[in-house]
């Protein structure tokens, strides 16, 4: 199940519309609120690094890159959350330690009715040329057993079962300034995001799904 729930994922993907993301949403993300970091000195010098990468096109230094990734993956994250918002959405749960990390969902929101919870995978590169990935091998990512799995902190945490939860996928790219999704009722059947208004109204996702 984990590899055909990645498949046709992958394909509504393909199918999505690639938006547009404004610079002023990914300056307002580009650095962390401090009050909420562990290590606010590290996460600095992080942040200088990605700030260098994202607004000057210079590489990313090698001596960083492992580091950097999770900070570039919160980036996204938050890039995510603000265009939803900007649709009306409502965070209910995210990661507020500039760090992308852990197993488990990466935001929890509502949609603009405020009645349905969707649980959102954001994933990110800056590598020309490509999409990022979805997980490959044994990973059960995306599945139920995988959103209902105690890891899952952000689904344990509200104490939601999958069923109770829609699911979006978000590709970022973020030197290229284009981010693209979809959305599903049922993990099996992923539908393509072609078109903003669509992220207003949820009703056509919930017919599909009935």
């Amino acid at each position: 199940m984990p590899s055909l729930v990645r498949a046709v994922t992958q394909l509504a993907l393909r199918r999505a519309t690639e938006f547009t993301i404004p610079e002023e949403t990914l300056q307002g993300t580009l650095t962390a609120t401090p009050v909420l970091i562990r290590d606010p000195e590290r996460l600095a010098l992080l942040e200088a690094a990605v700030k260098e990468v994202l607004t000057e096109g210079a590489p990313l230094p090698a001596a960083v890159r492992s580091s950097a990734l999770p900070v570039l993956g919160n980036i996204a994250e938050a890039v995510v959350e603000t265009l939803l918002a900007d649709h009306g959405w409502q965070p209910v749960y995210d990661d507020s330690q500039g760090f992308s990390s852990g197993s488990g969902v990466d935001l929890l929101m509502l949609d603009p009715t405020l009645s349905r919870l969707v649980a959102i995978e954001v994933k990110s590169t800056i590598q020309q040329g490509r999409w990022p990935r979805l997980a490959r091998g044994p990973s059960k990512q995306l599945t139920p057993h995988w959103l209902d799995g105690p890891r899952n902190t952000g689904m344990a945490e509200w104490g939601v079962p999958s069923a109770s939860v829609y699911l979006m996928v978000a590709q970022v790219h973020l030197r290229r300034r284009r981010w693209r999704c979809c959305l599903a009722g049922d993990p099996m059947a992923p539908q393509p995001v072609t078109e903003e208004q669509q992220l207003d109204d949820l009703d056509w996702l919930a017919a599909i799904s009935t």
